[in-house]
């Protein structure tokens, strides 16, 4: 797909110093940033569950312990 992106000068130019292919470079900075953003939160709040997983078990479980069943 062919998308239109206007750019500051500078920027173009910062750019064009690191890079010899503008849309490879803009692609991957835009791969990257999707990547690390929020948006992509719900895989880190999984991860950070997992990472949390046994801590969590033990607290549910004590918590289990007071309940008076009936």
């Amino acid at each position: 797909m062919s998308v239109q992106v206007s750019l500051p000068d500078e920027l173009a130019k910062q750019i064009d110093h690191v890079a010899t292919d503008r849309t490879a470079f803009v692609t991957e900075a835009v791969r990257r940033h999707l990547r690390e953003s929020p948006a992509s939160g719900t895989e880190n709040e999984v991860a950070r569950i997992n990472e949390l997983a046994d801590e969590l078990n033990r607290e549910a479980e004590d918590v289990l312990e007071y309940q008076v069943l009936s």
